[in-house]
């Protein structure tokens, strides 16, 4: 029933994902129309040719859209594209393809490039594959490639790998407000932060207005948790050579831990790495049923049984968090558990048996709710076989846990 319930939860959490992986978006066909809409963020490296939509949230039918009819689109507040027909340098750059050809090798296509800097004075880049290029267009419209590229010469001692950094004197010849120096260019990388920051204080200089986007790409964090909650655990044993068979009672108990999570760096800070260790007990008394016992071997006799563990659980997990708003989130996680017992005793009442429990190491999962980062609600669930140190002995014990987290520190908010 437990495994049921949390497959129905982890469907439904999917379906809702479906449903919310859609953000409030518009795109422009060739014919200047705007359509407002919920474009699926595709959570993809490469820019794209085409895109997934919806009129509402509300219907499941789902449309389409590609470079051929749309000119510009914008996801949410954190991506937009533009169609252009530019020349790009399609040279690759893995040292096997490097080659003594200074010049990039051009060929014209059609892409959506993503908007790094919307002003009049804009940044663009293009991704696919191995490829990344940066482009920009200044206040008369044209849209060019800043030049970078890797290549080799010959010298004395060998060959070496250089680089043609013409992107430095485009942008000194082009993009040059008069509030940086040469050394300043020849400082400048070919890459998203420092390109951004750079188109970014050129129209500042120029009192240029700025459409800002919401960072697509976060900086991990490490958040630092305590749980408490109650858990719901059964327990059932049995000896397929002596015949017993012992059925224990549900029982609720307090359990509670803490835990230490690292939210990574990528797509959007949506997966998260964490440990959790956590201290959980059992107690319950049991009725047991033995087969071919008795004077004649051969009676079923009725026994009572009791029960007692505690112990303390190492979670080691992944979570994959789905966004609802700003503040809320729902996520789903999967852990490898690691179990220690802290006491053990189970035993028939009249002295016949006694055994010692070991938890074996096992699989885990759960959903939750997190608002804010700081408050959280989490329903778990784990089975286990606790006599792994025994042959004919075997068990099935299983927990189902709802837990409540209070964040008490998170480095992001640090910062």
């Amino acid at each position: 029933m437990k495994q049921k319930l949390l497959f129905f939860l982890f469907i439904l959490s999917i379906k809702f994902y479906a449903q919310i992986n859609y953000y409030k978006s518009y795109f422009i066909d060739n014919n200047g129309n705007k359509t407002e809409c919920f474009i699926k963020d595709r959570d993809k490296k490469d820019n794209p040719i085409d895109f997934e939509y919806k009129l509402s949230t509300e219907e499941s039918q789902t449309m389409k859209e590609d470079i051929k009819n749309v000119t510009e689109f914008k996801v949410g507040e954190f991506l937009k594209y533009e169609r252009a027909t530019v020349k790009i340098d399609t040279s690759l750059v893995n040292l096997n393809s490097f080659n003594e050809k200074r010049e990039p090798q051009w060929k014209e296509v059609t892409v959506f490039l993503e908007v790094l800097v919307d002003s009049k004075v804009s940044l663009y880049e293009y991704k696919i594959g191995n490829i990344k290029r940066f482009f920009y267009k200044t206040e008369s419209g044209t849209i060019e490639q800043l030049i970078w590229k890797k290549y080799t010469v010959n010298d004395e001692a060998g060959v070496k790998l250089v680089s043609n950094n013409d992107f430095q004197k485009q942008l000194w010849q082009n993009v040059n407000c008069g509030n940086k120096n040469i050394d300043d260019l020849l400082k400048l990388r070919y890459g998203q932060k420092d390109l951004i920051k750079y188109f970014t204080d050129y129209n500042i200089c120029k009192n240029n207005a700025i459409v800002a986007f919401e960072k697509k790409s976060e900086s991990g964090s490490i958040n630092f948790k305590v749980n408490l909650g109650i858990s719901s655990a059964s327990l059932s044993i049995s000896n397929h050579v002596t015949n017993v068979i012992s059925d224990f009672e549900k029982k609720t108990n307090f359990t509670g831990g803490a835990e230490i999570e690292w939210v990574l760096p990528v797509n959007r800070n949506k997966w998260a790495l964490y440990l959790a260790p956590s201290y959980n007990s059992y107690k319950s008394p049991g009725m047991g049923i033995s087969y071919n016992r008795g004077p004649f071997s051969s009676d079923t006799i009725i026994e009572n049984w009791n029960a007692s563990l505690s112990y303390i659980d190492v979670a080691f997990g992944v979570r994959y968090y789905i966004f609802i708003s700003d503040n809320s989130r729902i996520f789903i996680a999967g852990s490898y558990i690691n179990s220690s017992m802290l006491s053990s005793d189970i035993h028939q009442d009249q002295g016949v048996y006694k055994v010692e429990a070991k938890i074996r190491n096992r699989l885990g999962g759960s959903i939750g709710y997190s608002y804010k980062n700081k408050f959280n609600a989490e329903l778990k669930y784990s089975g286990a076989n606790i006599f792994d140190n025994y042959v004919y002995w075997d068990s099935n014990y299983s927990t189902t846990s709802l837990t409540f987290g209070y964040t008490i520190f998170d480095s992001k908010k640090k910062k």
